[in-house]
């Protein structure tokens, strides 16, 4: 089981993907924001962090670099599905040589285990 922080602004996208991490034995965290989610993580320890790339208030790529930054933080997987005429392939480019892994919406249940499960398994 892993401690995971799920950070997307699109609350059914969201709870889709909590509620299959958390059928897969994880403990998730939600929150609809970078900001938020940044904050989260400066109180509680992650071993993995799952951001969107593009939302709204705070920007995933400012999570991303934050965290990865830090050296201490956790993995991190961003995923976007494009948006704004930005296609999810050039929103996800800024963030792929920081992330530990990407995921291009939409993605499989299967597709989002297997990257959570290779990122966490020791």
């Amino acid at each position: 089981m892993c401690q995971i922080l799920l950070i997307d602004d699109m609350q059914p996208v969201r709870h889709a993907i909590a509620a299959t991490l958390r059928k897969a034995g994880h403990e998730v965290v939600e929150t609809d924001d970078g900001n938020k989610g940044l904050e989260i993580v400066s109180k509680k320890q992650f071993d993995l962090v799952i951001t969107d790339i593009m939302m709204p208030a705070s920007d995933g790529t400012d999570v991303v670099f934050a965290l990865k930054t830090a050296n201490t933080g956790p993995k991190v997987i961003a995923m976007s599905g494009g948006g704004a005429g930005i296609p999810a392939k050039e929103a996800l480019q800024l963030s792929t040589s920081q992330a530990d892994a990407v995921l291009k919406k939409p993605f499989t249940n299967e597709d989002l285990i297997e990257t959570v499960s290779g990122l966490t398994s020791n």
